[in-house]
């Protein structure tokens, strides 16, 4: 890979870096999901730079270019978290219609004169 794609891939993963740092920093994301986004910035910052790394995976690949292997690799990152953030979604959507049923079973057992 050239040291231009490196210098840009670098840069790219330095800028999102700082941009989870200052979620992280307006709350709106844990320090557990930041954790992880760090270590895949990490495993970025690896795979750019480790030439013999990367050469052999391409290889193990069948890719024809170290950035065909970069591009698999995120592209299997990205399912990896829209699996995960499916999951997390549907168990939000059972909790919110637990609570929601728990509410309206509340809401019949009340006597007519305390709704309100």
């Amino acid at each position: 890979m050239s040291l231009q794609a490196k210098l840009i891939i670098t840069a790219l993963a330095l800028a999102n870096g700082f941009f989870i740092l200052e979620l992280l920093r307006k709350r709106k994301l844990t320090e557990s999901y930041t954790l992880l986004w760090f270590l895949v910035i990490g495993s970025i910052f690896f795979a750019t730079w480790a030439d013999r790394f990367l050469y052999s995976l391409t290889q193990l690949f069948g890719a024809i270019a170290p950035v065909s292997t970069l591009t698999l690799l995120s592209l299997a990152f990205i399912l990896v978290m829209l699996i995960f953030f499916s999951m997390k979604i549907s168990r939000l959507e059972r909790v919110i219609k637990e609570l929601a049923q728990r509410v309206a079973l509340d809401n019949v057992r009340r006597p007519k004169g305390m709704q309100g």
